[in-house]
């Protein structure tokens, strides 16, 4: 009985593991994905703030 329940703990712990690791790979995914999307908008951002119409309408709020 105890032999049983070792195993059923053990296989809990490695199932409970492999469930981290993927969770933990995806969000390392997600982050890529937005740091890639955060500099397409940075880029997009400092070329219309290089037009001097856009760069002042920023500044003054409109």
């Amino acid at each position: 009985m105890k032999v049983s329940h070792s195993v059923l703990v053990i296989l809990l712990t490695i199932a409970g593991l492999c469930w981290l690791s993927y969770t933990v790979i995806d969000q390392h995914q997600e982050i890529a994905q937005l740091e890639e999307q955060l500099k397409d908008e940075q880029l997009k951002y400092k070329m219309l703030f290089r037009d001097e119409n856009v760069r002042m309408a920023i500044e003054s709020g409109g």
